[in-house]
């Protein structure tokens, strides 16, 4: 347990050649010096890692057993003696929710601070349920959804709307469309509406900006604080 989560492999004393030769040669040179230097030269080196996932994958494969057989387990392999290999049982305690109430059907982490919902200062995928001492998956709890985007177009009728651009507000005309299909018509936001295409796709476009086939923009206000204060909450 301790080597899988806290040790990586010993690395190769040959650094950059082979032999002691190439060692000495190395030491003689400062800029091809090693930084730091292993406890047993030759026979490699440990350095500490901290691969957690091992620790992780093993709580969650004792999902249903009681905690304190589970604790067991881990500690066995673990002397408490080493300063490092306690260092495994106290990221232990940041792994699993050991202090747990319930309270009208929540589950709450209680500590020294109070009482706080799960997941509201750390992240921990188990907890030890408060009534049957059996380690169990912290369910999942969706966050607050986010608030839908505050609309920045409000109809007034056929033949007006309000409409934010740039961050103002403004009051839009809109007219009806020439009976002429090809003739020049300027629209005051998107431009000359024959470069849409065809009469078809141009009664779709402005469908999809203002809401009508037959209509276009040809003026445009900007509205002051009292018609500002028309319109609906959450909208200004």
């Amino acid at each position: 347990m301790y080597e899988v989560i806290i040790e990586r492999p010993r690395t190769g004393g040959n650094w950059g050649g082979k032999g002691r030769r190439a060692e000495m040669r190395r030491r003689a040179d400062p800029e091809q010096a090693p930084n730091d230097e292993p406890i047993s030269r030759g026979r490699g080196s440990k350095h500490l890692n901290e691969n957690l996932a091992p620790l992780r994958r093993f709580l969650l494969s004792r999902v249903g057993r009681p905690w304190n057989a589970v604790h067991s387990e881990i500690s066995a392999h673990l002397r408490v003696t080493s300063a490092v290999q306690k260092h495994v049982l106290d990221h232990l305690r940041d792994m699993v929710y050991t202090n747990v109430v319930e309270i009208d059907g929540g589950l709450y982490e209680h500590g020294t601070w109070g009482v706080r919902p799960l997941g509201a200062y750390r992240r921990a995928q188990v907890y030890v349920c408060p009534k049957t001492g059996l380690l169990k998956k912290v369910p999942f709890v969706p966050g607050p959804a986010a608030p839908p985007p505050a609309p920045e177009v409000v109809p007034i009728d056929r033949e007006a709307q309000y409409r934010k651009i740039d961050g103002q507000w403004y009051r839009i005309t809109l007219s009806p469309l020439p009976s002429e299909p090809d003739r020049e018509v300027h629209d005051l936001l998107l431009g000359d509406l024959r470069k849409l295409g065809s009469p078809w796709q141009r009664g779709w476009e402005l469908n999809q900006h203002y809401g009508y086939w037959d209509r276009y923009a040809t003026a445009k206000r900007q509205i002051g604080k009292r018609e500002l204060r028309r319109l609906p909450p959450g909208v200004r």
